[in-house]
């Protein structure tokens, strides 16, 4: 459960088609959770996802860890214990998820450095999702982790982007590319994504001393997210670019 959030898979918006749009009159794009209600009876009920006119993206512009947050990390003020950033991203367009940083990204820029009394990172915009046009919902997520046991951070992130690879939701998503996109499908992908936290922990308790499940955010495409958004809790702030 991560500690910052931003909506959920529920607001995503999709347009149903055959009986439930005929016997129900549900034109044009309904709430998922509408959908998910009123098609109970009706199964398999054809979706056509919501998707952005325009290309978007998600940067970190700015996350910073005060001393307090040791609460969270336990050696967020030992500068010998590097902090690492590490983010995971999917929508519905039928593609598998993204891992960031990806293999060729210099690491250094997701190592949030210890500046006096707090952990900052203000100077280096990082791009979580890089720009495309957005198909029903874009997920973001973000870990913050240490290790002290000498691990290469590279193999800690391979690791994970072969974890994922190997997900519940990896399947369910490409699902959504082979075959006729139904609410069923879509529940599916709900069922996943919620499972997803749970299948990744095992990679990073083995490989790192220290984490936190920090930050989760969707922002469907049928709303218009453009701006910087702020997130304060738990002794820490994250600031990101939409």
């Amino acid at each position: 459960m991560p500690l910052l959030s931003r909506g959920g898979f529920d607001q995503f918006a999709a347009t149903a088609s055959g009986p439930s749009s005929d016997e129900y009159g549900l034109t044009g794009p309904q709430p998922f959770t509408v959908l998910r209600e009123v098609t109970r009876e009706l199964q398999p009920v054809p979706l056509t996802f919501s998707s952005t006119a325009e290309e978007r993206g998600v940067t970190l512009t700015r996350l910073r860890l005060t001393t307090g947050s040791r609460v969270m990390l336990r050696r967020v003020a030992d500068e010998e214990a590097p902090l690492h950033i590490l983010a995971w991203s999917w929508d519905l367009s039928g593609d598998g998820p993204l891992v960031n940083p990806v293999p060729e990204e210099d690491l250094s820029r997701w190592t949030v450095p210890f500046r006096k009394t707090e952990r900052r990172l203000d100077d280096a915009p990082l791009e979580l999702v890089p720009r495309r046009r957005v198909i029903g919902c874009q997920s973001v997520r973000v870990i913050l982790w240490q290790s002290d046991r000498g691990d290469d951070p590279r193999t800690v992130i391979d690791q994970v982007r072969e974890a994922m690879r190997h997900s519940r939701l990896a399947a369910a998503l490409s699902a959504l590319a082979t075959a006729e996109t139904t609410m069923m499908t879509a529940v599916g992908v709900r069922e996943a994504a919620g499972e997803l936290g749970r299948e990744i922990a095992p990679v990073l308790r083995a490989l790192c001393s220290d984490y936190v499940d920090f930050f989760e955010g969707f922002y469907p495409a049928a709303e218009n997210a453009a701006g910087t958004e702020h997130f304060t809790g738990y002794h820490s702030e994250l600031s990101l670019r939409i």
